[in-house]
């Protein structure tokens, strides 16, 4: 069939074909492209949740380190406790 978007071959694999055979199973016939599609998908929003939780660890790192600096939110007396009597479990 003629198209102007680039063609790309792809072999099905046992685990490719597994994953077709268990749909198929299913009631489902999807084509090889609908299985490309849904796994770029499926990558693209494992990459989104990683980045999310790389941003929300840099910015705790950050409120951390400047808590660090002004001392904001840091119990000296627990501080001077533990480095007197070390620590200890409860």
């Amino acid at each position: 069939m003629p198209t102007k978007h680039k063609r790309v071959s792809v072999t099905l694999t046992p685990p490719l074909q597994d994953a077709r055979e268990r749909l198929r199973r299913r009631g489902l016939e999807p084509s090889v492209g609908d299985l490309a599609l849904a796994g770029a998908e499926a990558l693209l929003a494992d990459v989104d949740v990683q980045q999310e939780r790389q941003r929300t660890q840099a910015m705790l790192r950050k409120r951390l380190a400047a808590r660090l600096r002004t001392g904001a939110g840091i119990d000296a007396g627990a501080l001077a406790e533990v480095r007197d009597a070390g620590w200890t479990r409860a």
